[in-house]
């Protein structure tokens, strides 16, 4: 069997990125609970414009704590351009080497300062199982993921296309594994498919 996510060679996956939900990278470091100890007791005092600017250093502080997850993932019917305008397709089951698009939201992944802005760097892997485990194929790294962006920004999709040559008719699992390379984090999600 032939594993092919598209265009393999110069960047299989498509990503959109939505600018907009920025976050200050201010005290990203600080304790949590002082954090919110200290948003509450602004809220008490009335000091409405510093409860929310703690309340933004502890959003990120989360974010950056938090283990690398994913708030969405669907099959959909055609590949995804923009943020949140995913259309979720009516079922999973395929067409030898018919293309599979994934819609995937990340979540708690890491930005790094370049230059007046901020980037990501992330790097994907798929793999494909049996529904009883057996993996049949798997690609490492097929695809890397480098936004540049002005703010860190929590609105991103991933718009994943796969094309799997060869794979004979029956019932798999879809696994995509994301590393974020910042903040040395790994999540995974799985979706099942079937080819007929």
């Amino acid at each position: 069997m032939t594993l092919l996510p598209r265009n393999a060679a110069c960047g299989a996956v498509a990503l959109g990125l939505v600018l907009g939900l920025a976050f200050s990278p201010a005290h990203a470091q600080d304790d949590l609970k002082s954090l919110a100890s200290k948003a509450e007791q602004a809220v008490a005092a009335g000091k409405t414009l510093e409860a929310i600017e703690l309340a933004d250093q502890f959003s990120q502080a989360v974010w950056n704590a938090a283990p690398l997850a994913f708030r969405k993932t669907e099959l959909v019917g055609s590949e995804p351009t923009a943020f949140g305008q995913d259309t979720p397709r009516a079922d999973n089951v395929y067409g030898v080497d018919e293309e599979i698009h994934i819609y995937a939201e990340p979540v708690a992944f890491g930005w790094r300062q370049a230059g007046d802005g901020f980037e990501t760097d992330m790097v994907a892997d798929v793999r494909v199982s049996t529904t009883d485990g057996k993996i049949i194929a798997g690609h490492k790294a097929f695809s890397e993921f480098k936004i540049a962006a002005p703010d860190r920004n929590a609105d991103i999709f991933l718009a994943l296309t796969y094309v799997f040559g060869g794979l004979g008719a029956g019932d798999y699992v879809v696994t995509t594994t994301l590393h974020d390379r910042i903040g040395d984090k790994t999540a995974a999600f799985s979706i099942p498919i079937t080819i007929r």
